[in-house]
């Protein structure tokens, strides 16, 4: 139980990384600098291997009033996909 509160605790670090830099890629501001999960499986890497896939979601403001929402999918702690409403709200 240790082991995966750990490594999900990682996970989430790499999650608000990635969410920080899409924003900064998009020319938004980030909100409440944090992410959160929403999404949790098991999926096979490209070496075969079996790794949490998390989906997390976060918030940003391309004004500093309106907020809209994020999403980044993540295989391990490797980004897979992510999507800005504003931007490429499509995400599968």
């Amino acid at each position: 139980m240790l082991v995966y509160w750990y490594t999900a605790q990682q996970a989430k670090t790499f999650a608000v990384v990635y969410a920080r830099r899409e924003c900064e890629n998009h020319g938004v501001q980030l909100l409440d600098q944090t992410v959160q999960q929403i999404k949790l499986s098991m999926s096979r890497n490209v070496q075969n291997r079996w790794q949490f896939w998390r989906e997390y979601r976060f918030d940003y403001s391309t004004d500093g009033v309106n907020r809209y929402e994020g999403r980044l999918v993540m295989l391990g702690h490797r980004l897979l996909r992510s999507a800005l409403e504003t931007s490429n709200p499509v995400i599968h």
